[in-house]
């Protein structure tokens, strides 16, 4: 099981709530529900980009190894909002992260676009 520690930035904002349910979601480590993902949204990420919601719930049913991941920031503000940190996968250095979620309006209610970052920390 995956050891997870949430960001102090969620407390009193749903919207960063969201986003970082959204990015753990993205690294495996709970559901990100369909409806969330425009019908043309993409995701950019460390080894190439998908594009659709079919393409990127399908990418998601792959299982994550993950040992453990550390959320250290979260930020939201209209139609944007970016969740970083640390994980370290079995067999592997940590790593730093970030996701870049691009919302289709300010109310956060669906992802256009989501930009995937991680590299040796």
């Amino acid at each position: 099981m995956t050891r997870i520690t949430r960001s102090p930035d969620c407390g009193n904002s749903p919207k960063n709530q969201k986003a970082e349910e959204i990015a753990l979601a993205l690294m495996g480590q709970t559901r990100l529900d369909p409806d969330l993902l425009s019908e043309g949204a993409s995701w950019e990420k460390p080894g190439g980009a998908l594009v659709g919601r079919a393409a990127i719930m399908a990418e998601l049913e792959t299982p994550a190894d993950h040992e453990w991941i550390e959320v250290t920031e979260v930020v939201t503000h209209g139609k944007a909002g970016s969740v970083s940190g640390r994980f370290k996968r079995a067999g592997e250095k940590p790593k730093l992260f970030c996701h870049v979620i691009r919302f289709t309006s300010a109310s956060a209610r669906q992802i256009a676009q989501i930009v995937s970052f991680d590299h040796a920390g």
